[in-house]
């Protein structure tokens, strides 16, 4: 017996727009949160269909800029090894709510380096308001990850309860990590800093 994925909006129409977000982010340079469900396929064929277009978009500027040069695009290899080493994604990314195993995470961290992002760059976050916060594969998944790369989130539809819910979160990567709740505020806050680029001239 097999499963069937029913979508309450076409995977298609869900990838151009998010692709098309995914697109306009590395252009300006801006970070992302990303949500992913058992779309692990899709969000990596996103990735590529956008780091395609941005170097077909560094391309196109380089020719701009020198209009005496060779137009032929697809012809020129030397044009297109100099766009694949300029940062093809957004600066930064964050999987919000991540859900996933953690052999899943070295695919992802290869995927983002494809884009000319490292893994500092690259950042995970368990919300409490979602049951998969306490399953018991979590923790390990949280070490898997590393402390400096975690934010800590909330999920939840009523604001009124976001503070608890982030306490929650503090207390949940206190356990997996065995550090105090102070430390593990500190950190993410620094952590949250570099993702959020907190002071960063714009």
């Amino acid at each position: 017996w097999k499963r069937t994925r029913i979508l309450a909006c076409p995977m298609d129409l869900q990838r151009k727009a998010f692709e098309d977000q995914l697109y306009l982010a590395a252009e300006l340079q801006r970070p992302v949160s990303i949500h992913v469900v058992r779309a692990w396929g899709e969000l990596f064929d996103s990735f590529d269909a956008v780091m395609e277009r941005m170097k077909q978009k560094y391309i196109f500027e380089d020719e701009r800029h020198n209009p005496l040069e060779d137009h032929q695009v697809n012809q020129s290899p030397k044009k297109r090894k100099t766009a694949i080493k300029r940062r093809l994604l957004p600066p930064k990314i964050y999987f919000h709510a991540f859900s996933g195993k953690g052999g899943v995470i070295p695919s992802l961290l290869s995927a983002c380096a494809k884009g000319n992002l490292q893994p500092e760059d690259v950042f995970f976050g368990f919300a409490p308001a979602i049951p998969n916060f306490y399953a018991p594969k979590t923790p390990s998944v949280m070490k898997r990850i590393g402390i400096n790369q975690l934010l800590i989130e909330t999920d939840l539809e009523d604001a009124s309860r976001t503070w608890e819910d982030l306490i929650e979160g503090v207390r949940g990567i206190s356990d997996a990590f065995d550090l105090d709740v102070e430390d593990v505020a500190d950190i993410t806050y620094g952590n949250a800093e570099r993702f959020y680029c907190f002071g960063a001239e714009t």
